[in-house]
Formats: C-alpha cells, structure tokens, sequence
C-alpha cells in the first residue's frame, strides 16, 4: 500500500495574483530554475521548508499565518485547548 498524505490547503495562489507574479516569477524569487515546486505548493501537494515560507511571506507581503489560515486555525484552536487543560491542571495541585 502507498502512503496516502493530505493535501494542506493555503492561499499561495490567491496572493500570487493578487501581486500579480505567476508560478514562474515566484520560482525565482525562490530560486528554483522551473515552477514546478511552486505548483506543488499551491497545490498542497508539498509543504515548503521554513526558509521558503519566510521567502513566500516577503514576497507576498503577508503573514505565514495568512498564508496557511486553515492550517494556523486549526494549530491555534488546538494549543488553546491544551492550554485550557493545563491551566485546569495547574489550578487542581495542593501547594505546601
């Protein structure tokens, strides 16, 4: 059986036409000779490195979060439950 991974959804592509770059201008700026990557990205099929995604909020001039709304929504609702949980922990301990 292959693996089978999910495609994280972004907003890569609707910032890029907003600036009005194509695929292959991003790749560039990138440093990749072709778009492929580029597309991979926008797809969701590839999750770019944390030094391309500090390149991809330079060049579109936006936060990494805005980038990845879907993706930091989640994380974000998450760690506030943990948190949430921790603090109820916390508040339960005896202190001598």
């Amino acid at each position: 059986m292959g693996k089978v991974s999910a495609k994280i959804p972004n907003s890569l592509r609707l910032y890029r036409r907003k600036n009005g770059l194509s695929q292959k201008d991003i790749a560039r700026l990138l440093g990749y000779k072709s778009s492929t990557t580029v597309s991979s990205y926008e797809q969701g099929a590839k999750s770019p490195q944390l030094v391309n995604l500090l390149k991809l909020e330079i060049i579109n001039r936006v936060p990494v979060a805005y980038l990845y709304w879907d993706c930091y929504r989640t994380l974000r609702q998450e760690i506030r439950r943990k948190e949430e949980l921790l603090r109820s922990l916390k508040g339960g301990e005896v202190k001598c």
